[in-house]
């Protein structure tokens, strides 16, 4: 190895690209690129040391506990920390097994590192490496195959990437994006978490719904540049019983939108809104918005709209949230679900002109019977032709109540018109709501308090 060569490269694979971040963390370097020989061996012994602090703990539950419970998800079998017969042997033989486990070999075998091509140091599986492929394959090596050659930078990758994960539910969660400067930030932040849950507990902490998806959130909301790519949730687990892995991936827009809108300061009240629009009886807004993101994001845009409608229905008059929720939607499925911004525009202009006919009827059951005929096509298709023949009698009118391109994106629009009808009822809201339309009165403090809690805190 060249002396200004680093001892551990980035490679194609996900997993060891966040764990090669992670011994970078713990080496106190910003990235692999930068770690010499020196502190790759430093951080590698301090992940180590972290092992052999368990030689004394019984049980994955009692105090010190963390990594001896944690490697139960990441390295089952690992010799000396979780072995069946680790509760007959003593403290000391426990440590000397482990810095066995841990040690680099003296030679390699004569094979390249299947992922960076450099020397490997030995064949490795299930003991040391997580689930890496489909769950339909075992995470198991067959009999008669020595494993997966791998260099000691690649190694130690992959021992330091539970330091890059959090565990929620018995399975590590980590993020991963092909952005290095994202991974070059979001990984040390959970570094640093890591470490300090395991000072402080056990391995094993109840969590909410969707808790692996709201700590993907919170890594989003702590990160402060421009995020380039896609962003890949990775939940997983090495355990005997259970091995998994689901890959739930936000593309670069939707990465990007979520980061802007949970630090925008123009729009301040919007994020807000947006999670208590998820709320529920049973899923705390943030969760079911995190869920929403990750495993159906049209769905996001949905629950905006039956959200505003469903209060302007239910309070006859215009919720306070109409306007920063109806910016949002509007930016969501331009930037995030890809309506060409030029059918929003269209579709807003037919806005003004429903608010219009709205307005000039300032009396309560205006909106609930715009509702109820906006709810069928068929019943808007009546009612948007019995205001263009009632249009085209006005004197002095110019153009068009209703355009046939509006009419085309409305009721022929190749499986997107019930979006841009979606999209004309939210602007209807809020081109009434500029108007001071029958303006909702302000809503209990008590109540919102007890709707407002976004959970992101970092």
């Amino acid at each position: 190895m060249n002396s200004d060569q680093s001892p551990v490269v980035l490679t194609p694979h996900p997993l060891q690209r966040v764990g090669a971040y992670a011994l970078a963390a713990l080496a106190g370097v910003d990235s692999p690129e930068e770690m010499t020989a020196e502190s790759f061996e430093r951080a590698y012994n301090l992940m180590t040391k972290h092992l052999l602090l368990t030689a004394r703990v019984e049980g994955s539950k009692d105090p010190g506990g963390f990594w001896l419970g944690a490697s139960y998800t990441y390295w089952p079998n690992a010799s000396g920390l979780n072995t069946t017969n680790r509760k007959k042997i003593s403290p000391d033989e426990r440590r000397e097994q482990m810095r066995a486990w841990r040690t680099f070999p003296e030679t390699g075998p004569d094979a390249p590192c299947m992922l960076c091509g450099r020397a490997s140091c030995g064949f490795y599986g299930k003991v040391d490496l997580p689930l890496g492929a489909s769950t339909s394959y075992r995470n198991t090596t067959v009999p008669g195959h020595d494993g997966l050659a791998l260099c000691r930078g690649c190694l130690a990758s992959f021992h330091a990437l539970p330091y890059g994960c959090s565990l929620k539910g018995g399975k590590a969660v980590t993020l991963h994006s092909w952005d290095d400067e994202f991974l070059a930030r979001a990984v040390p932040t959970q570094v640093q978490r890591t470490k300090e849950a395991a000072a402080l507990t056990t391995a094993g902490i109840k969590s909410g719904p969707y808790a692996r998806e709201v700590e993907a959130l919170r890594w989003l909301r702590g990160y402060g540049a421009r995020i380039t790519e896609m962003v890949e949730l990775f939940v997983f687990s090495n355990s005997n019983k259970e091995q998994t892995l689901d890959i739930h991936g936000l593309d670069q827009p939707l990465a990007e939108w979520l980061r802007t809108t949970m630090q925008d300061t123009r729009n301040p009240d919007g994020f807000r809104y947006l999670i208590r629009a998820h709320q529920t009886e049973k899923i705390p807004g943030t969760a079911l918005l995190a869920r929403n993101a990750f495993r159906n994001p049209p769905a996001v845009a949905q629950r905006v709209v039956s959200y505003l409608v469903g209060l302007a229905v239910e309070k006859d008059a215009l919720p306070i949230e109409a306007r920063p929720l109806t910016e949002l939607c509007l930016s969501y499925v331009t930037e995030v679900l890809h309506v060409n911004q030029r059918d929003v525009d269209r579709v807003k202009e037919l806005a003004a002109r429903v608010a219009g006919v709205l307005a000039a009827k300032p009396e309560r059951g205006t909106l609930k019977s715009y509702e109820h005929m906006h709810r069928e096509s068929r019943r808007l298709e009546g009612w948007l032709k019995e205001q263009a023949v009632r249009w085209t009698l006005q004197p002095d009118q110019e153009g068009s109540f209703v355009t046939d391109e509006q009419w085309r994106l409305l009721f022929d629009s190749d499986g997107r018109s019930r979006l841009h009808r979606d999209i004309l009822l939210i602007s209807v809201l809020q081109e009434l709501s500029q108007l001071n339309w029958l303006k909702g009165v302000p809503e209990d403090p008590d109540e919102r308090a007890d709707r407002d809690d976004d959970g992101l805190s970092i």
